[in-house]
This record gives structure tokens, C-alpha cells and sequence, in this order.
């Protein structure tokens, strides 16, 4: 299993106010990234989870997305010193 297609439920979920279950699916999809190396992704999760907790704070939420960037930077970290980030 990839981590994109959960990462279009998360933007489906945020679009109808689902900010809690959108959260989640970007959780499963920053471990499934991480499990995998695929530091692309984990950035990719990092940057849309810091969309929808704009979104979620704009529609009055409690910012749920906080520990998801915590978690994606410390994913990124992880990743780095593995030795698992692409070259130019």
C-alpha cells in the first residue's frame, strides 16, 4: 500500500469538516511513508498536514495537526540519518 491514497481521503475528509478522521488518514499514510523510506512522501504529508491545520484552525477546530507536523519532522529526521533522502 502507497500513502497517497490515503492522502486523498484526507483532502476529501477536510473538505466536508472530517478534520479528525483527516488527520488520521495523514497519520497512517506518514507511517506508511516511513516504514517504506520514502522521504519525498513524508515531506509531502508534512506540508499538506500543515494545510489542513490551517483549514481546521480557520473553521474554529482545535489544532489537531500540530503533533502531525511534530511527528513528520521527527519521521524526516529519522529518515536523514538512516541515510534515506534522495540526492540531486
Amino acid at each position: 500500500m502507497e500513502p497517497e491514497p490515503l492522502l486523498d481521503l484526507a483532502d476529501d475528509a477536510a473538505a466536508e469538516g472530517e478534520f479528525e478522521s483527516a488527520y488520521h488518514l495523514l497519520m497512517g499514510a506518514l507511517h506508511l511513508a516511513e516504514h517504506r523510506g520514502n522521504y519525498d512522501a513524508v515531506m509531502h504529508i508534512g506540508a499538506a498536514g500543515r494545510r489542513l491545520g490551517v483549514a481546521a484552525v480557520s473553521a474554529g477546530r482545535t489544532p489537531l495537526f500540530e503533533a502531525l507536523d511534530a511527528q513528520a519532522e521527527a519521521a524526516r529526521l529519522r529518515l536523514e540519518r538512516a541515510g534515506q533522502v534522495p540526492t540531486a
